[in-house]
């Protein structure tokens, strides 16, 4: 099953994030990404972008003890693919953002809510568009197209 889907930041994109993180928590996040949307239905799954690598920016950051994570900036190209909406107002778009560390039992679905202070300059990152699949003995990163009932 496709849990969610977005752009996923590897290796020096990682180590980058980590590094400009004022207050490192005690849980670091397992896949770095910014969620475009979470369990999306078949006419939201966007197989024409897939594997693509996109720039991105960092621009703001926020840490409340629980959550320490960034707010991003995309792309025009990206903006009508972003439809993360908040759960209590369907109308409204989360802020995008990446969780890159959390406290001990704190959830990454929290993140949203963190005030971010805007950096001094933006930060670029590249990252692919990519799935998060979760099956029933295992759980991996996709940047193939997607199509429902797809394990490995």
């Amino acid at each position: 099953m496709l849990s969610y889907e977005g752009i996923f930041f590897e290796a020096d994109m990682v180590d980058l994030i980590h590094s400009l993180e004022t207050e490192k928590l005690a849980r670091v996040n397992d896949e770095i990404h910014c969620t475009f949307k979470y369990h999306p239905t078949t006419d939201e799954i966007f197989n024409d972008i897939v594997g693509r690598t996109f720039e991105v920016y960092l621009i703001g950051y926020g840490n409340d003890g629980q959550n320490s994570g960034f707010e991003i900036l995309f792309p025009d190209e990206l903006k009508d693919y972003y439809i993360n909406y908040d759960e209590q107002n369907p109308t409204v778009l989360k802020t995008p953002h990446i969780t890159a560390s959390l406290a001990e039992g704190a959830k990454a679905s929290n993140t949203k809510n963190l005030n971010f202070k805007p950096l001094e300059k933006p930060v670029k990152l590249v990252g692919r568009f990519g799935y998060w699949i979760k099956g029933e003995n295992e759980e991996y990163l996709s940047y193939e197209p997607y199509s429902k009932g797809k394990t490995r």
